[in-house]
């Protein structure tokens, strides 16, 4: 399948060849979980542009009035995201973690690996994965389409330049692809950023070609911070008409973990949130994690239990990041000590569900992940 990047080298063992089995009712609190918890990211990110909380939400002044354009006028061109949360299995409840909103990974794992472990293993287990991603995120890119009349179906798709970026924006691919999306992969240096005309590339023929979407597996915060002249361009593409990017920049602010604290004061009883806040003061006995705002594979986490010090923590790039503070949540665990993570991905709906394990209290890149079918 191309994607023997995931069983070699460092990621040998990654993928386990264990089954999770998920009770109907079980996905039914994931995908509620999921609908209730977008609808009120974004709730909470109206109320941090109405009051103009914007940078105690996370969002640098440059980006205010690009992200404040963005929820105005984009909220039908969220492609993709992914709920992290906890529990969900043998009775413990359903609480989010965070939400990967702008760019998030595990795609083809979701998407295609899973779905092939089934298929050979189908006939012990009476049901299936519950994985509908490429046919949603199809349909998703339809419905972008549909939204947008006056553009050409046509779109750059952009990494980082790792190998597992480009095995997630390939599941991205194929969908556009199938939605009717002329799609060309390049990485970013490549990209002219036209403030009054959009995307351009420099193909093989010496011809300049012009698209109308871009697809970033680029988070925005990182556009923002060291990608400074590209920010201000994409700014003035989005605002005068002349592109759109996925995903749009509101997605910077739905990202950010900081947008959970204003989640949590909306609705301090949503059975689905942890107690979470900006103030580490808020947590008198000290049984909290912090998170800077932006982190990403578990880096820089710090476990509390209790005491002043941190019981366990991580190293990482987002040590100079504002944190956020949330309690700690209950895991399931295996009789191996595995703590599993369970994710749904959002397309507009809920749309594939996948889990990862690790015998460590945070999930980071030494995680392995777990296949799962839903029993009839």
């Amino acid at each position: 399948m191309g994607l023997e990047w995931y069983d070699s080298g460092e990621n040998k063992g990654y993928l386990t060849n264990k089954f999770i089995q998920v009770l109907p009712a079980e996905l039914k609190a994931y995908q509620q979980a999921t609908q209730d918890l977008y609808e009120l990211a974004i709730d909470a990110a109206n109320y941090v542009a109405n009051r103009n909380h914007w940078v105690e939400a996370g969002i640098p002044p440059k980006a205010i009035d690009l992200v404040d354009y963005s929820l105005e006028n984009e909220l039908q061109d969220h492609l993709i995201g992914r709920f992290d949360f906890s529990g969900g299995i043998d009775g413990l409840p359903v609480k989010m973690l965070e939400f990967n909103a702008d760019s998030c990974s595990l795609l083809p794992e979701a998407a295609l690996v899973q779905d092939a472990f089934w298929q050979q293993e189908r006939s012990a287990f009476k049901g299936q994965p519950y994985n509908f991603l490429t046919d949603s995120l199809t349909q998703r890119f339809r419905h972008i389409l549909r939204n947008h009349p006056d553009k050409d179906p046509s779109m750059l798709l952009t990494t980082m330049g790792y190998e597992e970026d480009w095995l997630n924006t390939d599941v991205v691919a194929a969908a556009a692809r199938d939605a009717g999306f002329e799609v060309y992969m390049v990485e970013m240096e490549h990209i002219i950023f036209s403030p009054d005309e959009g995307f351009y590339v420099q193909k093989e023929d010496g011809a300049y070609h012009r698209y109308d979407f871009w697809y970033k597996f680029v988070p925005w915060d990182y556009l923002v911070e060291e990608e400074p002249d590209v920010f201000e361009s994409l700014n003035k593409i989005v605002r005068n008409g002349h592109g759109i990017v996925l995903n749009p920049a509101f997605t910077m602010l739905l990202q950010s973990k900081a947008l959970m604290s204003y989640m949590y004061e909306l609705e301090p009883d949503n059975p689905y949130l942890l107690s979470t806040s900006m103030y580490e003061s808020d947590f008198a006995e000290r049984f909290f994690v912090s998170k800077p705002i932006f982190g990403r594979m578990g880096e820089n986490i710090a476990f509390y239990g209790g005491g002043k010090e941190p019981e366990y923590k991580t190293e990482g790039d987002f040590a100079e990041q504002p944190l956020v503070y949330q309690q700690l949540a209950k895991f399931n665990t295996d009789k191996e000590s595995h703590r599993y993570q369970p994710s749904m991905f959002w397309t507009g709906m809920h749309s594939g569900l996948c889990f990862r394990r690790q015998d460590d209290l945070i999930m980071d890149d030494d995680a392995e992940f777990v296949m799962h079918f839903v029993s009839k």
